[in-house]
């Protein structure tokens, strides 16, 4: 073998080893591209986690007293700090405390100078509240974390105004922004269930939304009529909330 034969040799070397290697990096840099498209973030496991979130829905009033009709539902909201504390997985104990605003309408009889009316009014409620929540929760789907949560909420009364129609003399009467405070119940509790999902957005960060159904479990009016009659009227609502967890 001579000099140029051998040369020829060790350069063909050469060249098929530089293209060898150029398509073993090119293989792994389309390996890393697909695995950077694929990259769903896993949500860290931490026993307390906090955060804010907001909700809006609609409430009425289920009245349990003889001759009180429903008028329909009104907006309701809700907003606040939320506490999650973990003890697995799968298993949360969640709290927190919120402002929440009610409202509905009612119409009942009533009286006015002796002269009897059907009174029509349009609650607006806001309370403090503070819930007890077991949240179920599944393994991380993706970057879906489904859950279900149930539980009891504690609304304490803030304020309570109402707007009043009613016909007296053939003509309607309206009467608005009435403070009926001492007429609504200082304490408020419900059941409330929810479905819901949380949503990775990087390990220690998440979004969640859930929608929930509140039962009144207790009266919400506090009081009686001027015809003396027993108010007795339970508040449900249905909420949308959504938040993130820090």
């Amino acid at each position: 073998m001579n000099m140029k034969t051998l040369s020829l040799i060790v350069l063909i070397s050469i060249i098929f080893s530089t293209l060898s290697f150029a398509q073993n990096e090119n293989d792994k840099s389309k390996i890393k591209d697909v695995e950077e498209e694929n990259y769903v973030p896993e949500s860290e496991f931490r026993a307390v986690r906090m955060g804010i979130y907001g909700g809006l829905g609609l409430s009425w009033f289920k009245p349990k007293t003889e001759n009180y009709r429903s008028e329909g539902s009104r907006l309701s909201y809700n907003y606040g700090f939320l506490f999650d504390y973990n003890f697995t997985e799968n298993y949360t104990f969640s709290s927190g405390i919120n402002i929440s605003g009610f409202g509905g309408a009612l119409t009942y009889p009533d009286s006015i100078n002796q002269v009897a009316i059907d009174r029509s009014r349009n609650y607006n409620i806001r309370y403090l509240e503070i819930p007890t929540i077991i949240k179920l929760k599944t393994n991380q789907l993706g970057y879906f974390t489904p859950f279900a949560q149930l539980g009891l909420r504690h609304d304490f009364r803030l304020s309570a105004e109402a707007d009043d129609e009613y016909i007296l003399n053939n003509n309607l009467v309206p009467d608005n922004g009435i403070d009926i405070t001492k007429s609504i119940s200082f304490y408020r509790m419900s059941f409330s269930f929810a479905l819901g999902t949380e949503f990775t957005i990087s390990q220690s960060l998440s979004a969640f939304a859930f929608l929930s159904f509140d039962n009144g479990l207790t009266n919400s009016l506090n009081g009686k009529s001027l015809l003396g009659i027993e108010d007795a009227a339970f508040i449900k609502k249905i909420d949308l909330t959504v938040g993130f967890l820090f």
